[in-house]
Formats: structure tokens, C-alpha cells, sequence
């Protein structure tokens, strides 16, 4: 698992770790900060979100005109926006900030201007309009830690959100979903005979070198910027097929993705090309498959009338080749054997399974 959210995260530092409590998303997401950043370093922040976050403040802080220093009102900065200042005096390794439930709140309250800042090419924060000759404003505890008016947001910044679906949560909305890399966490028999026999589910990893770090980032910063190496040509028309054929059954349904889907798959097959250890066994069917699951199906959710319809005909697309839709009306729906995208026609089934006892679901739930 902890290779699927390295990929993710390096093809786009935006991952969303969904499942129920106690998979170990939260562990993952640490081991893998632990693993580039060590244990014990300033380039990590481990963020629980309240259910009282309902404006950015809880992220990026705000000004205090009630107290002065030096003449200027102070500023009281986050945990967060800490970590957003370490990563930009410290552009050559990546800095990781993970928050912990993070849909325990409205994520679009407190995190839409994080996340339009993040997106756009020249994202700058604007924190203040205040400050000395310089533009800054003293920190709140700290006089000597300024906090200029904008930041730029730094590159070598990565965001891992984990989520629980429960009456105590929020769902996401499209635009957060379209914005990530979504993870599932389920609990397999084969973890949970490993957890029985060794009383424990996840492993630690060792931690890497630094220069392993600098590898890592500069991996994820060519990925955005299209400079690494494109998959072989002919799997290429392949991939580009598989996204047509998917994005035609969503628009048949009003539910089709938009260009910044199919970038991000592109990105992500390259990315994962780059990290092939044998190019000779690499294989675009296998990245698909992820994809699908991580990125197609997210969004997708919906009344029993609505959506049965459409993840039938994916359930077409994904299953095994030779199968008709009849075929999935039935109760009793075919397994993955031989299905063609295994990933992420297992999912489709279980939501086709859902859909039907329930009258309504959605992706992550």
C-alpha cells in the first residue's frame, strides 16, 4: 500500500486516504514521511482537523490587532503555515503535511483557498496587508519569525488527507475529489491473518538517505512539469483508447470528467513508468486499472435510478471481455476472473451491490 500512496503522492501532492477506522491510513501516511524525512525532523506535521474549522484561520493563521509588538499587530501563525515557511527556506526536500480526518469539518470552509492556491502555477498566499518596511509582521510568541504578506506556495509541499465515513463526517465535493489522488484502505484476509500471528497489520520501513529525499521531489516536480520520459508509443494510443472509453460511458450519464482527469492519469502512467525497476514487465492494462479506481471512480455517486445504469456499463468496460450488461443485472454478478481492469471492477461491483440494497452510494462511504 505504502508504494501505491509514494506513486500517488509524487504524480500529485494532493492524496486522499479513504477507509474505515483503524486501516492504517494515518500510519501509512506517516511511514511514508518518516521513511524520506526521518522520524525526528521539522519536515513533517501531523495536523488533526477540528470540527470547529469552518474558515482558513485553523490553516493559515491570521492577524491580531489586539496585541502589538514593536509597534505591529501580531501574527498567529499555525502549525501549518509553519511547515509552509520551513518548506520555502528549504526548497531542495520535501515537506510533507498530513491531516488526520480531514473531512471532520467542511474541508471546502477551511481548505478551498489552500487547495486554488495549490493548483494554480504561481499560487500565492495572501496572508496580510500589514507589516514593517520589509512587509511583515512579527509572530505571535516569536518576534523573531516574521510572516510576510504573500507566500508563494512552495512546490516541495505534499498533502495527505485521511478520511472516515461516519455520522460524525462530511462527504466531499467534486472539486476536492477531482483534485487528488483517492486511496482506498480495506482490510484483507491476508492482513488480518498477518495482524493475528504478529500483532502487527503495518510494517515500519527504514528511514532513506537525504539524497533519496532530493530524488523523490525532483521525481515529482519533473512529473509536473512534463519533463519526464513518456511511456512506449504504442501503449500510449492504448491508454488514450481506455480514457476515451471511460470518459464516453460517464458523459452518456452527465457524469463525465474533465481535462485535468486525463492529464493527471497521463502524468500518473509516466510517473509510474519512471519508478519501473524491469520496463519489460511494465504493463499500461495494470496502471489503468489503478487509475480507474483512483481517480474515474471517486466522484461518482448517486440514487439507485441514476447511477446503477452507468456502473453497469463500466462494470462492462472493466469486467470480463465477451460479458453484456444482462449480465450484470442479475443478482448474482460475475467475479473478477479474467476481468480485464480487476481493481476496479471489484469496486463497481461492490457499488452496484450497494446501490441496490441501499437506493444510493457513492465511492467513498
Amino acid at each position: 500500500m505504502i508504494i501505491k500512496v509514494y506513486t500517488a503522492t509524487a504524480c500529485k501532492p494532493f492524496v486522499i486516504l479513504t477507509g474505515n477506522s483503524g486501516t492504517g491510513k494515518t500510519k501509512v501516511a506517516e511511514l511514508l514521511a518518516h521513511h524520506l524525512r526521518g522520524k525526528d525532523s521539522d519536515g513533517y506535521e501531523l495536523v488533526a482537523v477540528g470540527a470547529d474549522w469552518t474558515d482558513n484561520r485553523n490553516v493559515l493563521g491570521f492577524v491580531n490587532n489586539l496585541k502589538e509588538n514593536d509597534g505591529y499587530p501580531v501574527y498567529h501563525t499555525t502549525r501549518i503555515l509553519d511547515l509552509l515557511l520551513r518548506a520555502k527556506d528549504d526548497p531542495s526536500y520535501p515537506y510533507f503535511l498530513i491531516l488526520d480526518e480531514m473531512n471532520l469539518s467542511h474541508v471546502e470552509r477551511y481548505f478551498s483557498d489552500f487547495l486554488s492556491v495549490m493548483e494554480s502555477k504561481a499560487g500565492v498566499f495572501h496572508l496580510h496587508s500589514e507589516g514593517d518596511e520589509n512587509g511583515t509582521l512579527p509572530a505571535a510568541g516569536n518576534a523573531k519569525k516574521r510572516v510576510p504578506k504573500n507566500l508563494l506556495f512552495p512546490g516541495n509541499v505534499f498533502v495527505i488527507g485521511t478520511v472516515n465515513i461516519d455520522e460524525t463526517t462530511y462527504m466531499f465535493s467534486p472539486k476536492v475529489l477531482d483534485r487528488a489522488n483517492v486511496i482506498e484502505f480495506r482490510m484483507n484476509p491476508d492482513a488480518v491473518d498477518q495482524y493475528l500471528d504478529s500483532g502487527s497489520g503495518i510494517s515500519d520501513i527504514a528511514e532513506a538517505d537525504a539524497s533519496y529525499a532530493r530524488t523523490f521531489l525532483d521525481l515529482s516536480l519533473k512529473a509536473r512539469g512534463d519533463e519526464l520520459e513518456e511511456i512506449p508509443e504504442g501503449q500510449i494510443a492504448e491508454v488514450n483508447k481506455a480514457i476515451r472509453a471511460a470518459f464516453d460511458i460517464t458523459a452518456k450519464f452527465k457524469m463525465e470528467f474533465g481535462f485535468r482527469t486525463m492529464n493527471e492519469i497521463r502524468r500518473y502512467f509516466r510517473v509510474d513508468y519512471a519508478l519501473s525497476a524491469d520496463k519489460s514487465l511494465w504493463r499500461w492494462e495494470t496502471v489503468f486499472d489503478i487509475q480507474l479506481l483512483q481517480k474515474i471512480l471517486p466522484k461518482l455517486h448517486g440514487s439507485k435510478r441514476r447511477i446503477e445504469p452507468l456502473l453497469i456499463e463500466l462494470a462492462v468496460f472493466s469486467g470480463k471481455k465477451g460479458l453484456k450488461p444482462d449480465d450484470y443485472r442479475k443478482a448474482d454478478m460475475p467475479d473478477d476472473t479474467d476481468a480485464k481492469y480487476p481493481k476496479g471492477y471489484c469496486k463497481i461491483r461492490e457499488m452496484i451491490e450497494v446501490v441496490r440494497r441501499d437506493q444510493f452510494v457513492s465511492f467513498i462511504q
